[in-house]
């Protein structure tokens, strides 16, 4: 276990240091259960009292998760786009660090040339952290590359950039995101490219360790310049079935011209211990 030297400069000018091997705010000398997963809610003892299912998948090395989306929109024309997609992600763990690859496969009835295909595939670091001593607050970084596995004459290699915070008590759990991707596709004759910016909130409730929900608000830049901001609201569930099988099932609304209608997407994951 990584160990962790932490020093406060207090106005005396003393310094003072302390060792906290699990990130969970309590120094070792005074923590009672070792090894704790930063994810969990504490006592002052440095000890769990909630093990959060949805975040910490406690004592796996890795989990594979196969679902599926559909959406529907007509983007402000006269076509009503209806696209099933089945998606496919590998997270691993290591302690504090992680790694994801996303991926997915689309079929749509447009009536455009491209009507089934490979969406861009991502891949991520991400490293997350408990920010303040002896609080629930949890931060985590994100850098990703999104290669371009959509066929297409323009697309190219994308990167984004990302920080998040957790901040749960009694059960609630409020959070927000923001990520900045650097779009690298060419333009073209009709359309031209820009970077984006990506603002997510919401707030949850854990009912019980393996039962979450939660409600977001989203707002992002579209890819193409001169175009409406992409502003959408979801619901999210979460249920832990067992130790190794859980399920996800997320809705979300529409609310500019630029947003898909409606999507409902279906999760099913497995934690390989």
């Amino acid at each position: 276990m990584l160990r962790i030297l932490i020093c406060l400069l207090w106005g005396t000018g003393v310094l003072l240091c302390y060792t906290d091997s699990d990130f969970d705010g309590v120094a070792d000398e005074k923590d009672a259960c070792p090894n704790t997963p930063i994810t969990n809610l504490i006592d002052r003892y440095g000890c769990s009292i909630i093990k959060i299912m949805d975040h910490d998948p406690v004592g796996s090395q890795y989990d594979v998760i196969l679902g599926y989306i559909y959406d529907r929109a007509d983007y402000g024309t006269s076509e009503d786009i209806a696209t099933l997609t089945n998606t496919f992600q590998v997270d691993i763990f290591m302690e504090n660090w992680g790694a994801e690859l996303f991926t997915s496969y689309f079929v749509s009835d447009t009536h455009q040339s491209d009507r089934s295909g490979m969406n861009d595939t991502t891949l991520s670091l991400y490293y997350g952290y408990r920010a303040l001593e002896e609080h629930n607050i949890f931060l985590r970084l994100r850098a990703g590359a999104i290669f371009p596995t959509k066929k297409s004459d323009y697309n190219r290699m994308d990167y984004l950039a990302s920080i998040s915070a957790n901040v749960i008590a009694n059960n609630y759990a409020l959070f927000g995101a923001y990520t900045y991707t650097f779009v690298g596709d060419e333009n073209i004759e009709f359309y031209e490219f820009q970077n984006t910016h990506a603002f997510n909130v919401g707030l949850g409730y854990y009912f019980q360790a393996n039962v979450y929900s939660s409600f977001s608000y989203l707002y992002a830049d579209s890819i193409v310049k001169r175009t409406d901001k992409i502003k959408s609201v979801s619901l999210y569930f979460f249920y832990g079935i067992n130790t190794n099988w859980f399920a996800t099932f997320s809705y979300s609304q529409g609310l500019s011209d630029s947003t898909s209608d409606l999507a409902s997407n279906l999760r099913v994951g497995y934690y390989f211990q």
